[in-house]
């Protein structure tokens, strides 16, 4: 299974300027991709149901090919959901520590 780095998310409670919000976890974020260190800002709304560990603590996300086969024997922190078409996200809890997975499929 290979690894590529995507970005890193931090939580807050601030108001930012948004650049989308995340129905499925309920949560705004910021684009990454328009960051020259590929920061992305999230906010959650009290009745997302992601996991509190996600939800309190910074995240590394990488770019995988298959999101089954990289979440074999892992934490699984709630299920795989779809942020938009072709996108599958999850987290697991790696040693204490929130890590995403996402797939991309185009």
């Amino acid at each position: 299974m290979e690894y590529k780095f995507s970005h890193i998310g931090i939580p807050t409670t601030e108001d930012m300027k948004w650049d989308g919000f995340c129905e499925p976890g309920k949560f705004h974020y910021t684009d990454f991709n328009k960051d020259e260190f590929n920061v992305e800002f999230v906010k959650f709304d009290k009745d997302s149901l992601v996991s509190e560990m996600v939800k309190t603590m910074p995240h590394v996300s990488y770019l995988v090919d298959n999101i089954e086969n990289a979440i074999l024997g892992r934490k699984v922190l709630g299920e795989i959901f779809s942020p938009a078409e072709g996108v599958r996200v999850v987290y697991i809890n790696n040693n204490g520590s929130p890590i995403e997975f996402l797939e991309i499929k185009e």
